[in-house]
């Protein structure tokens, strides 16, 4: 039986991995990019278009096969060894079916979207759901233990040696086979590491294990993300559809290169921020505390980014994937505008999921899911035979997210935890005067370098990178300042002694 964990106990956890957290993460972004810009520049258009055809239906089904059940074992307070095996054993069966459904659908992703490659491809993908399954509730566990350090330890030396498998398979000519092998390589070596660090093994038994509250907000989570899942790949699937490969190359890998600042900031943020809120949900004034301090961090991280990516994306692209993936400029410039947004909106889950709400998260997503499919079926439809047409499709996605989805969704889950928008506006107030004047210097940067006088994107990209760097941390000194003197336990003191 897993007992509550203290204030202490609870600081002086995430103290210890907390920084290995945002190192490792950052670590990773690294080596994704690099990994990356191999790849693209090997592979070219159509294989990434290929793998975002495929993408939605491996999402949908691996979110039905997870069940919200590791969230479900973060979460709760008190868990015995019964209630974990049986939620492992629910898991490798759902990953079983889930491989079944996956091959059953391939015939059918085939005739959807009109490119033969996708039978086998399709066929190939099956096996990564058993393999996402099975280290699922070892990762959780070392996540519940706030054994923070290992995890990200673990996910890094999976991604490093999955991408070096990628880069070997793709210049030896494997085409759209090396993002199979990158795929498998992950997962399969992240299972193994979490069963290698986290010692505890399933024991054989589905009944009569006190397991059925589990399951039950299991099931709220999955279906919030089945119905988050439409927010985030209808608009893939579509774009697929109905303008080929080759644009939704160009608008994934904009979108996916968009969201690459969220996940260094966000998903670390999360594996702290779930574990902490659930400790801290009787607490009010301390769970409070808590909110106010992740949302100041994550404020002050991505507001500059994606305003600043947003005025380097043509470069950044040129950069990466050379002339060929020139299209994907501005659209990245449209999607960066999202980057705060989708930030806040990611950590919204572990909100819900602290408090044990689960089921208001899914009575959010109905809504949300709702308003994004009309949005995107009228969308492609107005869109569809215009030359720019994957471009304005991201400009409806941005603004409908920005302005008809979030402002609602981000109410209700201050609603429901107990919250005000003081905690949101106060963090928003301290990072905004910094971030306007760095935007306005990059963007005079950016216009003489590529106007006035033109140079390489090669030289003026680290330029504009490093000019809007170094002015937003002088304009935002004090945070900086306060950051740097105490490192993550700065931002963990912000959470004790905020108020």
């Amino acid at each position: 039986m897993q007992p509550e964990l203290s204030s202490h106990a609870i600081r002086q956890a995430v103290r210890r991995g907390g920084s290995a957290v945002f190192l490792a993460q950052l670590a990773s972004q690294l080596l994704s990019l690099i990994f990356l810009g191999i790849l693209l520049r090997q592979l070219g258009l159509i294989p990434y278009g290929w793998m975002g055809m495929a993408a939605p239906l491996l999402i949908l089904v691996r979110i039905l096969i997870h069940s919200g059940l590791d969230v479900a074992a973060i979460q709760q307070g008190r868990l015995d060894d019964r209630q974990i095996s049986a939620l492992f054993w629910v898991n490798q069966i759902l990953g079983g079916l889930g491989a079944l459904a996956v091959a059953a659908a391939a015939p059918l992703m085939e005739r959807l979207y009109g490119e033969p490659e996708l039978l086998g491809l399709t066929l190939a993908l099956a096996g990564t759901m058993p393999a996402t399954t099975l280290g699922a509730q070892h990762q959780a566990l070392l996540q519940r233990h706030l054994r923070l350090g290992a995890l990200s330890l673990i996910r890094l030396v999976a991604q490093a040696v999955s991408g070096i498998a990628a880069v070997a398979a793709a210049l030896a000519g494997w085409g759209v086979w090396a993002l199979v092998v990158q795929q498998y390589a992950e997962l399969l070596l992240t299972s193994l590491l979490a069963w290698r660090v986290e010692p505890w093994r399933p024991h054989w038994v589905l009944r009569h294990t006190g397991s059925r509250s589990l399951l039950t907000f299991g099931g709220y989570y999955a279906l919030s993300n089945l119905l988050f899942f439409v927010l985030a790949n209808l608009d893939k699937v579509l774009i697929g559809a109905r303008l080929g490969p080759a644009a939704l190359a160009v608008y994934s890998q904009a979108f996916n290169l968009a969201q690459k600042p969220v996940g260094l900031v966000a998903a670390p943020l999360i594996t702290v921020m779930l574990p902490t809120l659930s400790r801290s949900r009787f607490r009010p004034d301390e769970y409070r505390r808590w909110f106010t301090a992740f949302l100041r961090f994550l404020a002050w991280l991505m507001l500059p980014c994606g305003v600043g990516l947003a005025v380097v994306a043509p470069e950044t692209m040129l950069v990466l994937g050379g002339e060929q993936w020139a299209a994907a400029g501005p659209i990245l410039r449209v999607f960066a505008l999202l980057i705060p947004v989708q930030a806040c909106f990611n950590v919204l889950g572990s909100v819900f999921s602290s408090v044990g709400r689960a089921d208001r998260m899914a009575l959010g997503s109905l809504a949300t899911a709702a308003v994004s499919a009309a949005v995107f079926v009228t969308a492609i439809a107005l869109v569809q035979g215009c030359p720019d047409a994957a471009f304005l499709f991201a400009a409806v996605y941005v603004v409908m997210f920005c302005l008809v989805l979030f402002p609602p969704y981000l109410g209700w889950a201050l609603r429901t935890a107990g919250l005000d928008w003081a905690a949101v506006l106060a963090p928003l107030r301290e990072v905004l005067p910094a971030t306007l004047g760095m935007a306005v210097a990059v963007l005079v940067l950016h216009g003489v370098g590529t106007r006035a006088w033109p140079v390489s994107p090669w030289l003026l990209l680290p330029i504009e990178v490093a000019v809007g760097i170094a002015l937003y941390l002088a304009m935002s000194r004090r945070q900086l300042g306060f950051y740097l003197r105490e490192g993550f336990r700065g931002f963990l003191a912000e959470g004790e002694d905020e108020g």
